[in-house]
């Protein structure tokens, strides 16, 4: 077993117990006996980067006024930063469906403007008229051309409330599983570097979350 263990953490180290026994189709206690014995430790989040930069132009949270039994479809957004071994500062952006837990797009950038939010929503091909896209209160999702894609799209755009990240709890997760899974977990000389990396971790993800 632990060689199973050892391989699936090649893929993603930061996998517990509680996935690997899903993975390995096992007990979840005898995994986590087995990683104590030989020292295997799924490597643990730090602290997250908050960013300013509120919209003028912001939307109501329709995920808040959601009830449990709602079959509306969400898309959560985000965006967030990671450092190149070099230091530079490289911008991410993702669209993330809520059931299916299926990443919808993802765009990398070395800036942070409108177009890194609307790059994401052209490349999707997930239709669903009515669906609800939510993100915080960022000023690229208040952009007039987020704003017109989107409507374009057939998506009812939500925000969470001011300096209230729990809102978006759901990409929040994400971007802390992505930084932990594949931006912390070695340095990138360069972007494409980074970017195959990237990739690599969500073909797994999507794996992981369809099995």
């Amino acid at each position: 077993m632990v060689v199973s263990i050892e391989q699936w953490h090649e893929h993603d180290d930061t996998l517990g117990h509680r996935k690997l026994a899903v993975l390995i189709k096992t007990g979840k206690n005898r995994v986590k006996r087995v990683m104590q014995k030989y020292g295997i430790a799924a490597r643990r989040k730090k602290k997250k980067y908050i960013y300013p930069g509120k919209a003028t132009q912001t939307a109501p949270n329709l995920v808040r006024e959601m009830t449990e039994e709602s079959l509306q479809q969400v898309v959560f957004s985000d965006i967030f930063e990671v450092h190149l071994a070099d230091q530079s500062r490289v911008r991410g952006c993702f669209a993330l469906e809520k059931q299916t837990r299926q990443i919808l797009g993802l765009a990398f950038d070395y800036h942070m403007r409108a177009d890194l939010v609307t790059s994401v929503i052209v490349s999707m091909t997930f239709h669903a008229p009515g669906a609800i896209w939510h993100s915080d209160q960022g000023k690229q999702y208040g952009a007039q051309s987020t704003r017109e894609l989107l409507l374009q799209k057939g998506f009812l755009q939500s925000m969470s409330r001011a300096g209230t990240p729990t809102d978006n709890g759901f990409a929040e997760r994400f971007v802390g599983t992505f930084k932990l899974a594949v931006a912390e977990r070695r340095s990138y000389r360069t972007l494409g570097h980074f970017l195959r990396a990237a990739e690599s971790w969500v073909n797994f993800l999507q794996y992981d979350t369809s099995s």
